[in-house]
């Protein structure tokens, strides 16, 4: 094994000391690292929803179109009012 184990408490504890360090006030978790991992980085570049649902190891991609299905919702507005832009100037 390269890296030790941790436990999600100590890795919990982790994240909260650092959001300490930067100045956010907010309760941050693994399962919270995990939704933003899928969200921001998965989705937001263009990684179809499928291989999201199977990265993450859902049992079924209903389950990862309920939990982020309204950032590809707001990836496509993006992308509309993206090509609104290019094709109006």
């Amino acid at each position: 094994m390269v890296f030790p184990r941790i436990s999600n408490q100590k890795y919990n504890s982790y994240l909260k000391e650092i959001g300490a360090i930067v100045g956010i006030d907010k309760k941050f978790t693994t399962h919270m690292a995990r939704r933003i991992f899928a969200s921001t980085v998965l989705l937001y570049n263009n990684v179809p929803m499928e291989i999201v649902s199977e990265f993450l190891g859902y049992s079924n991609i209903k389950i990862t179109q309920d939990s982020h299905g309204k950032v590809v919702a707001r990836r496509i507005s993006l992308e509309i009012n993206r090509l609104k832009t290019t094709t109006c100037d």
